[in-house]
């Protein structure tokens, strides 16, 4: 009866054990695109006239081929690390208006939650030059926008 009970005691245990997975620990396989409009992005460099606005008018995640479905979940932008908007609503647009910022090279970050198909959950984390010029003729490129595809970090925390 003894070895009975004990059987019956490691069962659990060993159904525990069977449950764990690896796929469980890996990080979403996915990038991340921006679509902008009110500035420029030349070298990696968003430039935007002070004044104007900068619109982020979307984020948009694509999942690397033969992998699971993906969505983003809450957005944190950041103006010199400093955070100034958070949304949890697609298409996690901003609007960046630059009155009053001095002219010269800031930081735009973005912070985002990816959400994958048999993956853990993860941050997609990417970050621009920013530069705030005094005039439109200070401004290279085409200021139509676009949409952009960052070096990006995806990880398990933002820490």
């Amino acid at each position: 009866m003894k070895k009975f009970l004990s059987l019956f005691l490691a069962v659990p245990m060993l159904a525990f054990m069977s449950a764990c997975d690896d796929d469980d620990s890996k990080v979403p396989d996915v990038s991340v695109s921006i679509q902008y409009s009110g500035g420029s992005l030349v070298d990696d460099v968003l430039t935007v006239v002070e004044g104007d606005t900068l619109k982020i008018e979307g984020l948009k995640v694509t999942p690397a081929p033969g992998t699971g479905d993906a969505v983003l979940g809450q957005t944190t932008y950041f103006l010199d690390n400093v955070p100034f908007f958070t949304t949890i609503i697609a298409p996690f647009a901003v609007d960046i208006d630059t009155e009053g910022l001095k002219e010269g090279t800031h930081y735009l970050r973005v912070n985002t939650q990816i959400f994958q198909v048999d993956k853990s959950i993860g941050w997609g984390i990417f970050q621009y030059k920013l530069n705030i010029v005094a005039a439109p003729e200070d401004q290279p490129g085409d200021t139509g926008g676009g949409t952009d595809t960052p070096d990006q970090t995806i990880t398990d925390s933002v820490d």
